[in-house]
């Protein structure tokens, strides 16, 4: 599979002033992550399918082989039976018309008898060597498309690089222009108080400005508001894959959220959470919503705070690749579980779309 992506040229974000073009960079920029995004998670399945593919073929010609041993093993053993039989009687077959027809009959059915599984097995080795060359292209394929997602991936990673250059550039601008503001105003303030002097007037003014502190991830931190929140805050690219293949007869019970390492995580809804590493999800988290359903957040780099009460968009970690997700790119893999954490999963996508 061929995905020809343009990447922004480094440092073109910030080539303008102007706040309307630096979000212009940062749609153009998100759009293309998240066309590598369902790119990459559309290679995934192809990849986890040929592997299914690849073990059912190689079960088939186990199967095949098997079968093709024991009809070789009849033939021998009816070959060997028919020659003992044959040197028992010596000549005294042909000593009687019954005799000599009975044996003639004997040795057609036998010569049938083998003939018939000479054909079989003939049938069967034709059909072996068949899988055999389907293996062996199902192997190829597996290679092609692993080759395919590696490139797929170092894509999708560069084009999130480049949302997150986006995003800075803004916010970098938009501090610049922040700071230019509050200068003109002291500017202006300081032209007034001079006019004010050169008139004597002895009437003054004095301004003060307020701050924001950042609780730098502590528990309980609210980082957005709002009845659904989006579990992933900042720039974020994702597709619908539920059900698709994950290899091994399994499918995929959730949405794949494509964000960079250490991108805050929030509880979509108020309610409870607590937090359960396993084997696949590696570092995990269980939402209990107040509207009935569980949300299930999978492969977070780390936790914020313990198990408590969460307001919806409260921060309870950030964005990793922990479990069977290793050496990927990182992503939250997110699930709505209706009826509790063992509830059987629906597709999130259609509410994932709507809030992020």
């Amino acid at each position: 599979m061929a995905l020809v992506l343009s990447l922004p040229a480094p440092g073109a974000f910030a080539a303008d002033d102007s706040l309307a073009a630096a979000q212009a960079s940062i749609t153009a920029a998100q759009q293309a992550a998240d066309k590598a995004s369902a790119a990459y998670d559309e290679g995934q399945a192809r990849y986890y399918q040929l592997q299914d593919d690849a073990q059912v073929t190689r079960k088939s010609v186990a199967t095949a082989q098997a079968a093709q041993a024991d009809l070789i093993e009849v033939v021998q053993q009816r070959a060997v039976s028919l020659y003992m039989q044959a040197g028992s009687t010596g000549f005294d077959v042909f000593r009687s018309t019954g005799s000599v027809l009975d044996a003639s009959r004997r040795v057609t059915l036998a010569a049938a008898a083998n003939a018939g599984d000479d054909l079989a097995v003939d049938q069967l080795r034709a059909a072996t060597e068949d899988l055999n060359a389907r293996q062996a292209s199902l192997r190829s394929q597996l290679a092609g498309a692993k080759a395919a997602l590696d490139d797929l991936r170092a894509q999708q990673q560069a084009l999130e690089a480049s949302v997150a250059e986006a995003r800075q550039a803004e916010q970098q601008l938009r501090v610049r222009l922040e700071r230019e503001r509050r200068a003109n105003e002291f500017d202006a303030l300081r032209r007034r108080a001079q006019d004010a002097a050169h008139r004597g007037s002895s009437s003054g003014g004095s301004s003060s400005n307020g701050g924001s502190s950042d609780s730098g991830g502590d528990p309980g931190q609210i980082i957005v508001s709002g009845s659904w929140v989006c579990p992933v805050q900042g720039g974020v690219s994702f597709s619908d894959t539920f059900g698709a293949p994950r290899g091994n007869g399994r499918t995929h019970h959730g949405v794949d959220m494509f964000a960079g390492t250490g991108t805050p995580v929030a509880a979509v809804v108020s309610g409870s959470v607590f937090f359960q590493s396993d084997t696949l999800g590696g570092l995990a988290a269980y939402v209990q919503g107040n509207d009935g359903n569980t949300y299930y957040y999978a492969h977070l780099n780390d936790y914020v705070g313990g198990g408590r009460s969460v307001t919806g968009g409260e921060l309870i970690g950030h964005v990793g690749n922990t479990g069977d997700a290793s050496g990927g790119p990182s992503h939250l893999h997110f699930e709505i579980r209706p009826g509790g954490p063992n509830g059987t999963a629906i597709d999130p996508y259609p509410t994932v779309a709507s809030h992020c």
